[in-house]
């Protein structure tokens, strides 16, 4: 999945988690399908789509209700990577299994080879598994989508195989407990693999008596299974906005972006250079904003060989970290420089704050506006983080973060919070880190209200590092440039131009919002920065 140019390095997991990390939850309480699967899904260049698949498994016919479950889940996770690879991304970190869709019936299985051989028996259960996706524009008119996941008593024992084959290059040598992120069926070797398991089954096949209730040996110890992909629309609310109303409705307005560190020794760091580019976009098109660091520490005192570099300034700073360029004449060691500066501002809150007058419902407001940001190493501090982003959710109208999504399993996963730390009222959350639309919607469940009082702006796949920053700070200043622009606008205004892709957009969707009210004819608004 990572690709080695520098450029195009993602947003994806920074390491690939061990087996247990990986290993999906108990899923035992999971018996009912997405209960935010009747909910629109708007976007730009992708639209959603409830997605149902047929398939089975076989299990021991002693087997309990929580060992079918857990292989069910099991070989849905293993569909993810196989639907990623189509840049289809489906909804649930975790696949919510129905139990109510189970078929159960008991299957012999005959060894062709052997005839003479005594035959056991095994349990097959067939199921339906129902989740949302979002798919691009190039199959907004298809119905079904064929793919191939994996069968989870089979790929255990041969996980080497199957990353040799079924893996991208540079996804090779991965730990094997992140198989179900990085299964490319289409791949020359991988669907040449398919392709010879189904006939050799077919070919065995011919020798049963009974086909209906009999399966054979290399059935039963099969690998691949080939499925069908079924889509059918959602309900539409597709010029839905932002509840801006709701979002000005109190004293004041505050948003939290968070930055996460991408390689700590990189003097050239891209968390660094999205979050600087996040800074000067921001505070380049809203100029009434003042930075303060709130924990007293003066971010522009740099010094080069133990003297003080003069007349720092915010933009300064960011000529050095963006531009590259403009450093003081003492500097002699860029690198070492560069590190220096980046590592004073890592750590620290930064906010920028001013005033807006804010016009609602024919009164006019002045509303202190605060965005308080901040760049650091989440991996090695998750406790920190997870702290941090607590406080945040108790308090924000918008939620920011920008960084790796580490499969899910970091600081941002949801099992991490619970929902009394969420305020009842409406918040936004923006999470531009791959594949969020699978990890982080579930903080729906989770928010009092539901999609009432919480919108999600995710990504279907996989984030660029490059350009994360200026996409967040156009979301960013979104919310804040008094146009009042329905979704669809403000994503359409968050795609970048990057160097290998004109208009970059990662199936970037908003949900939630299906219950949305706000238009600009039903809640007049303005909104003016106080200069």
């Amino acid at each position: 999945m990572v690709n080695s140019s520098l450029f195009r390095r993602v947003l994806g997991p920074m390491v690939m988690l061990a087996l247990a990390s990986c290993a999906p939850d108990d899923g035992s309480a999971a018996d009912a399908e997405d209960e935010w699967g009747a909910d629109q899904i708007v976007g730009v260049n992708s639209v959603g789509r409830r997605m149902a698949v047929e398939g089975y498994v076989y299990v021991p016919v002693t087997a309990t209700q929580a060992t079918v479950v857990a292989a069910v889940t099991s070989q849905m996770r293993v569909l993810f990577g196989a639907a990623r690879t189509a840049d289809i991304g489906l909804s649930e970190r975790q696949p919510i299994i129905n139990t109510a869709s189970f078929r159960s019936d008991t299957v012999t299985v005959i060894d062709t080879a052997r005839p003479t051989a005594p035959p056991r028996t095994l349990k097959r259960v067939r199921y339906t598994y129902r989740t949302r996706a979002v798919v691009p524009r190039a199959l907004e008119n298809a119905s079904t989508v064929p793919s191939v996941t994996l069968f989870p008593t089979t790929y255990a024992t041969r996980a080497t195989e199957i990353m040799m084959r079924c893996h991208d290059r540079d996804a090779q040598t991965v730990s094997a407990g992140s198989i179900w992120y990085h299964f490319h069926p289409t791949l020359p070797a991988c669907a040449e693999g398919v392709e010879a398991e189904r006939q050799r089954i077919t070919d065995d096949r011919r020798a049963l008596t009974n086909p209906d209730r009999q399966i054979t040996e290399s059935e039963a110890a099969r690998l691949y299974l080939p499925l069908v992909m079924q889509l059918t629309a959602l309900e539409g609310n597709a010029n839905a906005s932002p509840e801006y109303h709701r979002l000005f409705d109190h004293e004041r307005f505050v948003a939290y972006s968070f930055f996460g560190l991408d390689r700590e020794d990189d003097a050239y760091d891209y968390g660094a250079k999205n979050y600087f580019t996040w800074l000067r976009t921001v505070t380049r098109a809203q100029t009434s904003l003042r930075l303060t660091v709130p924990d007293g520490t003066d971010l522009f005192r740099v010094q080069v060989n133990g003297r003080d570099v003069p007349n720092v300034t915010l933009d300064r700073v960011l000529g050095w970290v963006l531009d590259d360029a403009n450093y003081p004449a003492e500097v002699t060691d860029r690198r070492a420089f560069r590190l220096q500066v980046l590592r004073q501002w890592r750590g620290h809150f930064v906010h920028l704050g001013m005033s807006a007058t804010v016009t609602a419902q024919g009164r006019a407001r002045t509303v202190p506006i605060e965005l308080r940001t901040y760049y650091g190493d989440e991996e090695r501090d998750i406790a920190g983080a997870v702290r941090r982003y607590t406080a945040a959710f108790r308090d924000a109208d918008v939620f920011q973060y920008t960084g790796h999504s580490h499969l899910g399993y970091g600081p941002l996963d949801p099992q991490n919070y619970a929902a009394s730390v969420f305020p009842s009222k409406y918040q936004l959350m923006m999470v531009n880190s791959c594949v969020s639309f699978n990890y982080y919607n579930q903080f729906f469940r989770l928010h009092p209200g539901g999609s009432a009082n919480l919108d999600t702006v995710t990504n279907g796949i996989e984030v660029y590092l490059e350009g994360a920053g200026l996409s967040s700070a156009r979301f960013m200043l979104a919310m804040l440039d008094g146009r009042f622009r329905n979704y669809r606008d403000v994503l359409t205004e968050m795609r970048v131009d990057l160097p290998w892709e004109p208009a970059h957009d990662p199936n970037r969707v908003a949900d939630g919002e299906l219950d949305n009210q706000f238009t600009t004819a039903r809640f007049p608004m303005s909104f003016a920065p106080v200069r």
